[in-house]
């Protein structure tokens, strides 16, 4: 019988005749298990959205959760390994695995219906715990579980498995590209769930052939060699909890700032998997590089990158909207500040022997991150100011920078002197017009020494610092009369320049405004006049008003999505208006006359119902409404529930004979006329668009925008003059995308096909 001596340890069995057996199998089940652990979160996301509104939070509150459990199991596999011997940890874990097995498909579950209008947070983790709790768990020990076994088959690598970390973050970022360009687009939820059961029994099938492996190995009861002083109780010092707090620190920082990120860029653009895994696959890409033998991206260079990148972010990173062209920025300062982080963990990681020890508070670490952006910024910050702060905190993770402090170069001081007198400065109104006169040449010294720096960490920290602050000043302090932040995102009451408007804004884009002063200064009186999207005799309020008139009258109407209550203006004399407003504190703006008067002074005859339009309209009585009106969005996007099969099945229910669906798609990323069409067409409705360059009265300067709308109904009667009208057409089948469903939907499709031909459709000739 063959025999491998390695580190007084003998393993035999003609499993393990070969090295290169034991590495591979170990490789390859640590890449199954990333690869399912890390396709089951998007998937299960995914599968909760409808239900919560289509909210960024939704996915950050679901990354808080998945860091959770990862916790949970990470202290799980690190009990297994100090607390059990080999053959009792792997019995253990085996049952575990089987149980969770039992649990599967992954599928929503029963009985979690609708969210809470309080404590919607613990109502979240609650569903999420219910619904993937247990396999999620079963999967994410198997990392830190995997490796430990490792550490003892007697393979030459096994003094430092480190290596199979990384190797593991490969199947993450397989994963992670997968979903959204492979599995989003060609399969439903259903397909997707029993996709990842299969694989979950491969990766079970995997793991006993570990168990195998690490059966055989017994502890030499005849070392033929010594202990290497590598392995000896002397060489291997147990961690110091400063050792195990700086672990945690650099853990915490750049898992905040995944958060962070998502959030800034998902909020303008659309909250999908196909954008929530971008800045995920990335985090996990500096993972497989920093925990290579000999990463191809060094971390010495890295550090001579990171604050040259950050520079134009400085810059744009307040600006008032998300042009696309400032994603690539985004997500590559993001990378470069995880890969500092992640790199200077590595420098930091500990003998294998305290290798679950290790990853134990490097998880803790990152739940920290999630917990303070997700759960507590929220409560402390009206704006979104942590991820500026987690850029500027990533510099505070180099090693170099406290380097720098000991050489006692104190005019490094300055900068960070400059930024706290500037931040002074912008709360008095004189002191603030003077920070103002000196923004364009601050920033230009700032950016320049931010560049001429790179040599000196903590000077060029101090140039960050004071440039954030001087944008964050001139770009943040516009005439805010209130604002508020809520599990939906920060909306913000502003006074516009001339203080004539009262304008609401979520994330960058303008949701509301209503003129409250003359052009003398002189209160304005009555009745509000309909603004924005909503002005008389827009696309909005003449799809409202043909239907009206080809129907002889309306008697209720419903509205998803109240923004300021515009809409309650465009009511006639006896009809019932009844509006859906899934975020309480919009409800509480828009009642309060000290900021918009449409629904004080137009009235709510059919009330204000607070939850997610689908939800709360399910409640509805039955071919009740002759309209229902579509105009949710969550910033610049539209949440994806509202425009599936499964919510035109609703709307449809919800309608009288012969009634409309009047949809508001305007947006500046994608396409989603042809996503309307082509769901209509498969319910057996006619759907037709406003002529997108027709004469429709807008007047950017008097606060009118032209909005894209559809009009739904089963036949020509329900469209009312709609379908008569020389304004309004419908897009031919051959323009169509495929339906969208609860279970399948594309954005990445729609965002292509906004670049390629624009959000607005032509009609053909």
């Amino acid at each position: 019988m063959s025999m491998l001596h390695s580190s007084g340890i003998r393993v035999s069995g003609s499993l393990l005749q070969r090295q290169g057996l034991v590495l591979a199998v170990f490789a390859v089940t640590l890449f199954m298990s990333a690869l399912l652990l890390f396709g089951l979160q998007p998937l299960f996301a995914k599968m909760v959205l409808p239900k919560l509104g289509g909210s960024p939070a939704v996915w950050s509150v679901a990354l808080v959760f998945f860091q959770g459990v990862l916790l949970i199991g990470y202290a799980y596999a690190h009990a297994l390994a100090h607390w059990f011997k080999p053959r009792t940890g792997v019995l253990i874990h085996l049952i575990t695995l089987t149980l969770a097995a039992l649990l599967l498909p992954v599928a929503y579950p029963l009985g979690w219906v609708e969210p809470p209008n309080s404590g919607l947070l613990f109502w979240v983790f609650g569903l999420f715990a219910v619904g993937v709790g247990v396999p999620f768990f079963a999967v994410s020990a198997n990392a830190p579980l995997l490796q430990s076994w490792f550490s003892k088959t007697g393979h030459p690598h096994s003094a430092d498995p480190y290596f199979l970390y990384g190797a593991s973050n490969v199947g993450s970022f397989c994963a992670l590209f997968l979903y959204p360009f492979v599995l989003e687009p060609t399969m439903a939820l259903g397909t997707q769930s029993m996709t990842w059961s299969i694989g979950y029994a491969v990766l079970v099938a995997c793991i006993v052939v570990c168990c195998l492996v690490l059966w055989q190995v017994r502890p030499s009861a005849e070392a033929e060699v010594e202990p290497s002083a590598e392995r000896s109780g002397a060489a291997i010092a147990a961690p110091t909890w400063s050792d195990r707090a700086v672990w945690v620190g650099l853990a915490m920082v750049p898992s905040g700032l995944l958060v962070g990120v998502t959030v800034h860029i998902t909020t303008d653009l659309v909250s999908a998997p196909f954008l929530w895994v971008l800045p995920l696959a990335l985090f996990l890409l500096t993972f497989v590089i920093t925990f290579q033998r000999n990463p191809i991206l060094p971390h010495a260079q890295v550090l001579k990158l990171h604050g040259l990148a950050v520079a134009p972010l400085v810059i744009l990173m307040f600006n008032g909207s998300l042009d696309l062209f400032m994603v690539p920025l985004h997500l590559g300062v993001f990378f470069l500040s995880a890969m500092v982080c992640h790199g200077e963990l590595v420098r930091r990681r500990p003998h294998a022997e305290h290798l679950t020890e290790f990853y134990l508070f490097m998880s803790f670490g990152g739940l920290l991150g999630g917990v303070l952006v997700s759960l507590v910024a929220p409560h402390i910050f009206t704006q979104v100011l942590e991820y500026p702060i987690l850029i500027l905190a990533v510099f505070f993770c180099r090693r170099e920078v406290y380097e720098d402090v000991q050489k006692r170069d104190w005019r490094a001081i300055l900068p960070f002197a400059a930024a706290v007198l500037l931040l002074l400065a912008q709360f008095s109104d004189i002191t603030r017009d003077l920070v103002l006169m000196l923004v364009y040449p601050g920033i230009a010294i700032a950016i320049a020494g931010i560049v001429l720096s790179r040599h000196r960490p903590f000077l060029q920290t101090g140039m960050v610092a004071a440039g954030m602050v001087l944008i964050m000043g001139f770009t943040l302090h516009h005439d805010v009369v209130t604002r508020v932040r809520s599990f939906f995102g920060v909306m913000a009451v502003l006074a516009d320049e001339d203080g004539q408007f009262h304008l609401l804004k979520h994330g960058s884009t303008l949701h509301g405004a209503e003129k409250r002063f003359d052009g003398d200064g002189k209160p304005t009186q009555g009745k509000p006049d309909p603004l924005t999207y909503y002005y008389v005799g827009g696309p909005l309020q003449v799809a409202v008003d043909m239907v009206r008139r080809g129907k002889g009258g309306l008697d209720n109407v419903a509205v998803i999505g109240l923004g300021v209550g515009t809409m309650a203006c465009h009511r006639q004399e006896g009809e019932s208006w009844r509006f859906f407003e899934i975020d309480k504190d919009v409800v509480t703006l828009a009642r309060d006359p000290r900021y918009f008067s449409f629904l004080s002074e137009c009235g709510e005859s059919g009330g204000v119902v607070v939850g997610d339009g689908r939800i709360m309209l399910e409640k509805e009585a039955d071919r009740k409404f002759d309209v229902v009106v579509l105009d949710a969005f969550s910033s610049d996007s539209i949440p994806v529930h509202l425009l599936t099969k499964e919510a035109l099945e609703l709307y449809f229910r919800k309608l009288k004979p012969g009634g409309a669906l009047v949809f508001h798609i305007s947006n500046r990323y994608m396409e989603l006329a042809s996503v309307v069409s082509a769901t209509a067409r498969q319910q057996g409705a006619l759907a037709y668009f406003n002529v997108a360059d027709g004469n429709w009265g807008a007047d950017a300067e008097k606060r009118k925008i032209m909005p894209l709308v559809a009009v739904v109904a089963k036949d020509r009667e329900g469209l009312g003059l709609v379908a008569s009208s020389d304004r309004w057409f419908p897009l031919p089948a051959t323009a169509d995308s495929p339906p969208w469903s609860d279970d399948y939907s594309n954005i990445l499709g729609a965002m292509v096909r906004g670049k390629m031909t624009g959000v607005l459709p032509r009609p053909q000739d």
